[in-house]
């Protein structure tokens, strides 16, 4: 179900100030027209199994099958009751329920997964509408996974309560999928993008590479150590300058900063740019690449401004609907996709 606009209120009140989250860990968005220039770029490049007594409900059938391209088996596995081809619910630990899309391809092992993460009121669904990853993964083999966060507010506020089961999840994902290891990535909206720091600060081994979006408001990673990813991996950030509830300049540009900072990243080139838009590429001393993308787009919603998913489908009046609606727009789905696919793991 769509949040109210009452939720709104709520939304405002906690995001207003605009100041970053104070990460902290165990783990943790707010929250789609067309063209533009693809993303590439060179470069290089951690938990348990999700609970028991769960529910499911899907479009397939149970079953178990070997691995295509991995020759591992098939099979479901802890909450993950359902491994055929087609889109399943899974109710697991937390009060969690997660939306997730198995692409014929994917059915017999060996392809990728991305998990994709929606903001504060959101559901699964809205996610998809900004990103469109269920047709986006079964275009590109990957197994996509959207949670939807409990609560008549849907929130993944505390981290350290909603972070370790969405960690699990994922894990018991690629086990019951025989999922290639080096194609595992993350990405999310708002808190869900906040939630993406969040496990790449804690858990960098498990992820190739990851999108975080118009990221704020819970979890984050200040680059501190402890609080510090353990290896470098690519990042492609997306924030648009004209954010309403997480504000570009406290939020987006201190979290850039650190991650620059503590791998040394050089000056960045610019890869592609208009009047409306600008990506640059840094580089680490190893070649790993962070992609920082800031837009002037901006939802139709007043209170939303440019906090919206570029590209995104659910363009309208309301604050419940996150689509940018300028024209000639990039599409933050495809350009995710196309980073995760130049970006898995060496």
């Amino acid at each position: 179900m769509r949040a109210s606009t009452t939720g709104w209120a709520l939304v405002i009140f906690l995001f207003g100030c605009g100041s970053p989250a104070t990460p902290s860990h165990s783990s943790a968005g707010i929250g789609g027209s067309t063209s533009g220039a693809s993303t590439s770029g060179s470069g290089s490049s951690g938990s348990s199994s999700s609970g028991s007594g769960s529910t499911s409900s899907s479009t397939g059938t149970s079953g178990t099958s070997t691995g295509g391209t991995t020759g591992a088996i098939v099979a479901p596995s802890g909450c993950f009751t359902d491994v055929s081809a087609g889109h399943h619910q899974f109710s697991c630990d937390a009060g969690i329920v997660y939306d997730v899309e198995i692409p014929a391809a994917c059915a017999s092992g060996g392809c990728g997964l991305i998990l994709d993460t929606h903001g504060l009121t959101m559901n699964a669904d809205q996610e998809d509408l900004g990103t469109n990853m269920r047709a986006l993964g079964k275009q590109n083999g990957y197994i996509v996974v959207q949670p939807n966060a409990p609560g008549a507010i849907p929130s993944w506020d505390p981290a350290e309560t909603f972070g370790p089961p969405l960690l699990a999840f994922v894990q018991t994902a690629v086990t019951a999928m025989a999922v290639d290891p080096k194609r595992v990535h993350a990405m999310g909206f708002s808190q869900g993008g906040g939630m993406t720091w969040w496990l790449i600060c804690g858990h960098t081994t498990i992820f190739a590479s990851v999108a975080p979006i118009s990221a704020g408001g819970v979890g984050g990673c200040s680059f501190i150590a402890p609080d510090a990813p353990a290896a470098e991996l690519p990042v492609m950030q997306i924030h648009g300058h004209l954010d309403n509830v997480v504000n570009f300049a406290a939020n987006a540009i201190p979290q850039r900063d650190a991650a620059l900072s503590y791998w040394n990243d050089g000056t960045g080139s610019v890869i592609e740019q208009d009047s409306a838009h600008t990506a640059t590429r840094y580089l680490s001393p190893h070649g790993t690449p962070f992609e920082f993308w800031e837009h002037d787009y901006q939802a139709q919603s007043t209170i939303l401004g440019g906090h919206c998913f570029p590209g995104g489908s659910d363009v309208g009046p309301f604050p419940d609907q996150f689509g940018c609606a300028d024209a000639n727009q990039f599409v933050v789905g495809q350009h995710a996709m196309q980073f995760f696919l130049a970006h898995p793991k060496p």
